[in-house]
């Protein structure tokens, strides 16, 4: 690789667009190119075009106070620049691991402060610059581009800044930005690491929160869908069997109500004979008083059983609809009551810490709080009624009929009295009036099965009113609890047709609906929440999970690179520190000239005592030079001549050049302070390392001009603007 072409517009004295075309050599060497001219005339500039445009950001390093002092400022006869651009063209025929067979680097800064960078036509970063000129083995503030004075720089900066000096001269720049990107990435995913952990810490207790929420929604939803399919298999088992008894209670109802009907209808019909036959032949006195009785006694014990028909049927009813549910204490019931017991608990609290303690309301409020506590855990403690049980009667109804009973007891022994004088009496008359009597005694007989008739019929409605009951109830129940499919009782009825005793799934039935109401309602958008939640802490995981695997492999590159780099640099070190002695004994005709590293010092107190050890693993921090000119004693490099610095900094950076030859170098008149033999030999090195790395010289030196096979000449025109002129020296050779 070497540099192809050099264009310059609106860069400090260059105003108009200026071209510098670098061509290998007639061997085919990458040669020595010169730059030569008056003083003033802007020959440094171009060694600035080449650092800035390489994304030199030293004001410093390129003799500016501000940005902009590096477009052209205007003279008198040529107005200022809007911008300065300056492009660098790389011809690659050595590096294929790069995807350019050739790279050109442009860099643009606008007045307004706006700057831009191109590799090749396409827009590019600073950073991508120098990544691109680290992996072609070019640096911008190494070897490069050495400026005027700067080639002193290398032998009064301290070790370590020496030190990295000498590692990009070695080729570890792409090795150390790498590292140093892989550092910063490491970091970067550290504060991710951190970020996300406080993240998942922060959305775990509501995520669990949510969890338990969703897992009762889920349970929910499960005895939902149990309590769906058991209501309809009681409650359609239940419709049905309540119909069917229904129908059947009407039906004996019916039947019984015409047995006493067709009865009451036969009595009468054996009354009115008697009366009949009373008129024609009418009984005695003490006949008619028996008679008078036995009715009388009868319309009461009918009134009596009228009676007892009533109270059954109000008995039956309070028993149907004092069998209701069993049920646990409600869900509001148990908080109002802890809350209640929690009020007491605050004011026992107050009365303790209150400065004038009472200790009677002290017990007061203790014996009352005792007193919840067991009555609240005695109602949740509560069992379930079994489903047979029942429950007494209304005792006040239980004691009519009782009382009920013993009146319909007398009254049937007061009739079977009169009924046995009314025989004995017939007996004595039965010569006289026995066709009388057979009449009476059919009458008793048809009377007798009327009552019974009617008893039946009694029951018959007791039974029919209870069913009735029981379905209004059950109806009830109905509307209560699945009111949207009271229309479709027959239609659950043929669902259950396998179920033969529906009231065996009250209990279950209730025990599903005391679960639901003790898991209470669910917001709908629990769900939802809980959804975006563990999303977002499964993102949360899984970006965890790949930090840490990342923050893994970035420390792996690490450590490959931080041994890569070690072992670079030491066989770098030993080639260079050789290098430099060899090229030191030529520029000096003899002494010697060596590297040495320097490594970190354990840190002591003012005892003597090592408070932090050196790292065992730690490496070099600095590099030492120690140089001894021919005839001289060792001494320190900053006791050296102008002369002696001067030749001691072209040997290291000859020594560099022959240890990793970059694909050029820019030398702005470092050759200034040597006298003529000096010349000679610096010029004769450069050429002799032209084979590998191309030279751009800025100089004054014929020597130096002579090894050059183009020259490119810088003059300062009328209109305060530098002016190009080149010579190739073969085609003047061949003049």
């Amino acid at each position: 690789m070497y540099l192809k072409r050099l264009e310059l517009q609106g860069f400090k004295t260059f105003a108009s667009k200026t071209v510098l075309e670098y061509e290998l050599d007639k061997d085919g060497r990458r040669g020595v190119t010169g730059v030569v001219g008056p003083n003033g005339s802007g020959k440094s500039n171009i060694a600035d075009a080449a650092r800035w445009v390489m994304g030199e950001q030293s004001l410093k390093l390129l003799r500016c106070k501000k940005s902009e002092d590096v477009i052209f400022s205007g003279t008198e006869k040529k107005p200022r620049s809007g911008f300065a651009e300056v492009s660098m063209t790389l011809e690659n025929d050595d590096k294929p691991e790069l995807d350019y067979s050739e790279i050109v680097i442009t860099r643009r800064l606008y007045r307004d402060g706006q700057s831009e960078y191109e590799i090749n036509k396409q827009g590019a970063r600073l950073t991508d610059v120098v990544m691109l000129l680290a992996q072609a083995g070019i640096g911008q503030r190494t070897y490069s581009v050495i400026g005027q004075g700067m080639v002193d720089d290398v032998l009064s900066a301290t070790p370590i800044e020496r030190k990295a000096f000498f590692d990009e001269a070695a080729g570890l720049r792409p090795f150390q930005l790498k590292r140093q990107s892989s550092m910063n990435k490491l970091d970067a995913s550290r504060d991710n690491l951190r970020q996300s952990e406080l993240l998942i810490r922060e959305i775990q207790p509501r995520l669990n929160s949510l969890e338990r929420q969703v897992k009762r929604l889920e349970k929910r939803e499960t005895l939902e869908q149990e309590l769906a399919l058991l209501q309809t298999q009681y409650y359609g088992a239940m419709y049905r069997d309540l119909e069917s008894a229904l129908s059947t209670a009407k039906a004996s109802r019916d039947r019984a109500a015409k047995e006493a009907d067709d009865a009451s209808a036969e009595a009468e019909k054996s009354e009115a004979e008697l009366r009949t036959m009373e008129s024609a032949n009418p009984p005695s006195e003490e006949f008619g008083k028996l008679r008078a009785s036995l009715n009388r006694l009868m319309e009461e014990r009918t009134k009596l059983r009228e009676k007892q028909f009533k109270l059954e049927t109000s008995v039956e009813i309070a028993k149907v609809r004092s069998e209701k549910p069993w049920a646990p204490l409600p869900l509001s019931k148990i908080i109002s009551s802890i809350e209640a017991l929690g009020q007491d608990q605050d004011t026992l609290l107050q009365a303790i810490e209150s400065d004038k303690m009472d200790v009677e309301k002290i017990k007061q409020l203790a014996s009352s709080i005792r007193a919840q506590i067991t009555d609240l855990t005695s109602k949740l403690q509560r069992p379930a009624p079994e489903p047979e049980q029942e429950k007494d009667a209304d005792p006040k109804l239980k004691k009519e009929m009782e009382e009920l009973v013993t009146a319909m007891d007398d009254i049937t022994h007061q009739i079977q009295a009169v009924q046995k004088e009314l025989e004995d009496f017939n007996a004595n008359e039965q010569k006289n009036r026995s066709h009388i009597f057979d009449v009476q005694r059919q009458l008793s007989a048809k009377r007798s099965e009327a009552a019974r008739a009617e008893g039946r019929k009694s029951q018959a409605s007791v039974e029919l009113a209870r069913i009735e009951t029981r379905r209004d109830a059950f109806m009830e129940d109905v509307r209560m609890h699945i009111p949207e499919q009271e229309a479709d009782l027959a239609s659950l009825a043929s669902k259950a047709t396998d179920i033969r005793n529906p009231e065996s799934l009250a209990p279950q039935l209730t025990k599903l609906r005391a679960q639901l109401e003790w898991i209470g309602g669910i917001d709908p958008e629990t769900m939802k929440e809980y959804e975006e939640t563990k999303k977002r802490y499964e993102e949360l995981t899984t970006q965890t999970e790949d930090l840490v695997g990342a923050m893994a492999s970035l420390e792996t590159i690490i450590k490959e690179l931080d041994q890569t780099i070690s072992e670079r640099s030491r066989t770098a070190f030993r080639k260079l520190n050789h290098e430099f002695g060899l090229y030191f004994k030529k520029l000096f005709g003899g002494g010697e000239a060596g590297l040495s590293e320097v490594f970190p010092e354990p840190e002591v107190n003012e005892e003597g005592i090592v408070v932090k050890p050196v790292d065992s693993s730690a490496g070099p921090i600095g590099i030492d030079i120690q140089a001894t000119p021919p005839g001289k004693r060792l001494k320190a490099i900053a006791l050296l001549s102008g002369g002696e610095r001067a030749l001691c900094s072209i040997a290291l950076i000859c020594a560099i050049m022959a240890t990793n030859p970059s694909p050029f170098v820019v030398l702005d008149e470092v050759d200034a302070a040597l006298d003529e033999s000096n010349s000679r030999k610096f010029a004769e090195i450069i050429s002799s390392l032209a084979d590998q790395t191309q030279f751009v010289v800025v100089t004054h030196n014929r020597a130096t001009m002579e090894r050059a096979h183009i020259l490119y000449g810088v003059s300062m025109g009328d209109n305060g603007t530098s002016q190009l002129l080149s010579v190739k020296m073969q085609d003047m050779l061949k003049k």
